[in-house]
């Protein structure tokens, strides 16, 4: 635990003398001071949004949902020669959240009938990325908020369907969450630094959540990748990110032994044309079920495998694998416990910001409790604007 401390300390301590330098050699530079105009200090504000719905079948079942829909703004002001001042965030839309009806016999009248219940179906806005920071250009980046980790930066690049990738690369543990009480993936309470030297793209990133019982050390959760983009086409990278628990905390949930830590290594050929990659991923302690009335944590490792081709103008054929196997050590899981979907897709893209598609999934994946997953497909309309 000490090396731990240790390592985040050195790493908090490199990251400010990063930023204290590039600052020092930009005040002292005389050939970085301008002079502003009356347009030099108005910030650039590019506000964005999309639309995406899907009608999707499963189980026996038709359904239209909302697929993604969300909205956001990106500002960035010029500071001087060297220096930007950047910000944006991203708030996800609801579009199908109107409420619904159910038959609710615990509210039944004396009469034996049924009653219609009135039931609200969640929030219509939720918050995704919320951030701000400085470019120092060839110094790097620096920002605060919720946003995506360093460990995103190598494990995410797999995740390319629209409905049923981004499983196994552990980047939204534990699954059915954002990522962001881990930092794999929406970094809640964040700093995150990027540089790219040369072909070789670097992250740094750690959370800070001042008096959250869980955490007892001055970074929560620290993370970085390391990307380097070869010739040819191809890019190969690895990521890790640990979360520092309290050790009080460790014994009092059910599997959990030690801090969640996570790895990722991935390779992948990207053209206009085509893209395949593959991504290894291994979690120890970071994902959870629950089962009956227990939360239980245990241990895996996920394969990705996705790929894209354009074969035609407009047109893209997509397929891939996601696998994840666990480390099944409690008793109330399932033996047979794991994720395993294949999914195929047809995309159609006239227009730069008008997408529609075709997706399915053939499921063969087995819960915690032993039952099966359906298979799903889907169509849909993406609208970016």
């Amino acid at each position: 635990m000490k090396n731990h401390t240790f390592c985040s300390l050195i790493t908090l301590i490199i990251s400010i003398f990063m930023l204290t330098e590039s600052i020092h050699s930009q005040i002292s530079n005389q050939n970085d001071s301008i002079t502003f105009k009356n347009n030099d200090i108005i910030p650039e504000v590019n506000p964005w949004g999309r639309i995406k719905l899907m009608i999707i079948q499963t189980n026996g079942n038709i359904g239209v949902t909302d697929a993604g829909s969300r909205f956001g703004l990106v500002a960035k002001q010029k500071i001087s020669n060297n220096i930007s001042i950047f910000s944006g965030i991203e708030i996800s839309i609801f579009l199908t959240s109107n409420g619904d009806f159910r038959l609710s016999p615990d509210n039944s009248s004396n009469t034996g009938f049924l009653n219609l219940v009135s039931v609200a179906s969640g929030n219509l806005f939720g918050l995704r990325k919320g951030f701000i920071g400085a470019d120092f250009e060839k110094y790097g980046r620096v920002s605060i908020g919720k946003q995506y980790g360093a460990y995103y930066e190598v494990a995410g690049i797999t995740d390319i369907s629209e409905n049923n990738s981004g499983y196994a690369s552990y980047v939204f543990s534990p699954e059915g969450t954002d990522g962001g009480f881990t930092g794999t993936g929406r970094a809640s309470n964040s700093i995150l630094y990027k540089n790219s030297i040369s072909n070789l793209n670097i992250a740094v990133s750690g959370q800070f959540k001042l008096s959250e019982k869980e955490f007892s050390r001055l970074i929560n959760s620290l993370g970085g990748s390391v990307l380097y983009s070869f010739p040819y086409n191809l890019s190969a990278g690895i990521a890790f990110n640990e979360v520092f628990l309290t050790p009080n905390f460790e014994s009092r949930i059910r599997g959990l032994n030690s801090n969640p830590v996570y790895s990722s290594i991935g390779v992948n050929y990207s053209t206009d044309k085509l893209f395949f990659g593959i991504n290894y991923a291994y979690q120890q302690n970071g994902d959870i079920e629950q089962i009956k009335d227990s939360t239980v944590v245990y241990s895996g490792y996920g394969i990705e495998i996705a790929a894209k081709w354009n074969p035609f103008k407009y047109w893209s054929i997509l397929g891939g694998v996601n696998y994840k196997h666990p480390h099944n050590v409690d008793p109330l899981v399932n033996k047979a416990f794991n994720r395993l979907i294949y999914f195929y897709g047809l995309q159609y893209q006239p227009f730069d910001h008008l997408l529609f598609y075709l997706e399915g999934a053939l499921d063969k994946s087995v819960t915690s409790k032993g039952e099966s997953i359906p298979d799903n497909i889907s169509t849909g309309i993406k609208f970016n604007f």
